[in-house]
């Protein structure tokens, strides 16, 4: 039986955030200090201060080049599984789309996160690409970036958890696409019905994307931006645990983490276990 070919891709893209580069530093930090001694396949990208905006979006030139060569990674190593360590939420769309086409579709994609994500270049008002990846990964946006994606996903098998920080137009997309949707109080209510969620879209694989600010900031509040009332980190530790057993992980992403000067975090050593085990 052949073993699985496993991924760890380091993709510190953070131009999708705008000018502040924190996360770019703390996915520098996240690497030294919880992949140490382990095999990374490293995306090139720009330190450079960000470019101008184009397509409704700031950086789009850098954006663009760098998923073009997060692309060739991907595609260089064929990976069964993957752990993506980025800076912005947009750095694993690359990663995500790949493992929907590596199992024909039979994924749920669980985006664990405090906000949607899910913008069009026309309905952000930032034109900031971090809120655009989910909507990306539906199909719709800029299609130079999307003629780069492996394949798109379905609204289908979405399940989208820890929401707390919704822009208006992101509270009408949602629901006209039947998106299954759990706030970050629905999520500590009853993990139970986030599991029943994804049991229910009938896939084997799941591909599970980590935004950390979708953790309580009093647990957790190294992110760019905390929004209170947050998941607890021993809830996500559960969450993780039960869709391990339960399903194929086929894939994890890590992002939005600022630095901490070596301070260690219990949930981030087991994410990255969890990422690199895979």
């Amino acid at each position: 039986m052949r073993s699985k070919k496993h991924l760890n891709l380091f993709f510190p893209q953070w131009q999708g955030g705008g000018r502040d580069s924190a996360t770019y530093d703390g996915t520098l930090e996240l690497r030294d200090i919880y992949l140490r001694g382990q095999e990374i396949a490293e995306v090139p990208v720009s330190s450079a201060p960000i470019g101008e905006r184009r397509n409704n979006i700031i950086g789009y030139d850098d954006i663009l080049a760098q998923l073009r060569e997060a692309r060739k990674v991907i595609e260089r190593n064929q990976p069964d599984t993957a752990f993506t360590i980025g800076a912005g939420c947009d750095a694993d769309i690359m990663s995500i789309s790949y493992m929907n086409a590596k199992t024909k579709g039979d994924m749920t994609l669980l985006w664990v996160d405090a906000h949607g994500d899910i913008h069009t270049p026309e309905s952000s008002e930032t034109k900031r690409f971090y809120g655009m990846p989910v909507r990306v990964l539906l199909g719709e946006g800029d299609k130079a970036i999307l003629g780069l994606m492996f394949s798109k996903l379905k609204p289908s098998q979405l399940v989208m958890a820890g929401m707390r920080d919704l822009d208006k137009a992101e509270k009408v997309f949602i629901p006209s696409r039947n998106i299954s949707m759990f706030s970050a109080m629905d999520t500590e209510r009853s993990l139970e019905a986030v599991l029943n969620a994804v049991r229910e879209k009938g896939h084997r694989n799941i591909y599970v994307h980590i935004d950390l600010d979708a953790l309580e900031p009093a647990e957790f509040p190294c992110v760019r931006l905390p929004v209170p009332n947050g998941i607890k980190t021993e809830t996500l530790k559960k969450l993780l645990e039960n869709l391990s057993a339960e399903f194929e992980l086929v894939g994890i992403g890590m992002f939005e983490y600022v630095p901490t000067r070596g301070r260690k975090f219990e949930i981030l050593e087991f994410i990255a276990d969890i990422g690199t085990r895979l």
